[in-house]
């Protein structure tokens, strides 16, 4: 097995159109060790962003592999033969149905996303980003995320986050006037999901005798096509918005009630983490009036001081290329 995942990592890392022998940029570890993680993983990707927090929280060392995911790295057969083993190990089904949100929970695997983690000194290929987080903030000992005495309530919290519309909101034209960064205006969600729909076309017919393959882009097809069919239509934009508000008025709620320092503790925790990114992204697509000029004051707070997270501030507002 680590013969064959050592060598479809080097394919995958190859096929990122990434420096030549590229073998990762280091993190928190000096450029001559190898560190026992990997990361696949993108800049502006919420997952990635996720993940990158937790590692910095807990300041872990890994290589981080630069994935291109507007000009479709994720959809290379080797990374996607990487994804796949994560993909299967996790036992469930390939995502086919597009929910609108990031949840594999809810909707299965998807073989040609990021985050992607790989751990050399297990060997295992890690996919979904809340079990990333989760198996990381296990492994390294000490100072946990999740407290068992609160950690029911912070994995509701991580549940809540990891459903909101964040595709939609990425990729669809809002309510109302469209105040997103130009980059994110020049096309409409049905363009964006078609777009994905055609390099699986692609790549199914070129991969044509390979089974993994093309169970795995036929399962991100079909997904992509219920997106273009369904996740952006007024009404169904204007469902996305109401939620990501809703989600909001939750935080609010708890806030509201909250006698710690931060959401559930004194101490930072995972849903800190989930939240202080989740808010940055909204942020970032001009979805901040969910919460400003006195609408819900306890986000507002929260936001300012979670801005500050050093975690949060290296693994996405000084990490380039994070934000739009």
């Amino acid at each position: 097995m680590t013969a064959t995942l050592e060598s479809i990592a080097a394919q995958a890392r190859k096929g990122l159109a990434n420096p030549p022998e590229n073998i990762g940029t280091p993190i928190n570890t000096d450029i001559s060790v190898m560190p026992r993680f990997e990361l696949f993983n993108a800049p502006n990707s919420i997952c990635s962003q996720k993940v990158r927090a937790v590692l910095a929280h807990h300041s872990i060392p890994y290589r981080s592999q630069l994935v291109k995911i507007f000009i479709g790295q994720t959809y290379q057969p080797d990374y996607v033969r990487l994804r796949m083993i994560g993909c299967d190990a996790l036992g469930g089904q390939l995502m086919s149905v597009h929910t609108g949100s990031t949840s594999v929970a809810t909707g299965g695997c998807d073989p040609a996303v990021v985050p992607t983690l790989i751990d050399w000194q297990t060997n295992e290929v890690l996919v979904d980003s809340k079990r990333i987080s989760f198996f990381l903030d296990q492994e390294v000992g000490g100072s946990t995320l999740r407290p068992k005495d609160i950690q029911s309530a912070i994995d509701d919290e991580l549940n809540v986050v990891d459903n909101l519309p964040n595709y939609q909101m990425l990729a669809g034209t809002p309510p109302g006037e469209d105040h997103r960064p130009e980059v994110r205006r020049k096309s409409n969600g049905v363009d964006f999901a078609m777009g994905k729909v055609q390099r699986c076309d692609e790549f199914i017919a070129q991969y044509a005798n390979d089974p993994d393959l093309v169970r795995g882009y036929s399962a991100k097809r079909s997904k992509e096509l219920t997106a273009a069919q369904n996740l952006f239509t007024p009404e169904a934009m204007r469902t996305a918005y109401e939620k990501a508000e809703a989600g909001c008025n939750h935080l609010e709620q708890k806030l509201n009630v909250s006698k710690t320092k931060w959401l559930l503790s004194d101490s930072i925790s995972m849903a800190d983490l989930y939240w202080g990114v989740e808010l940055l992204r909204m942020q970032n697509m001009s979805a901040e009036y969910f919460w400003t000029n006195g609408k819900r004051p306890a986000i507002e707070k929260f936001f300012e001081k979670a801005k500050m997270i050093p975690a949060i501030r290296s693994s996405v507002i000084d990490w380039p290329g994070a934000l739009f």
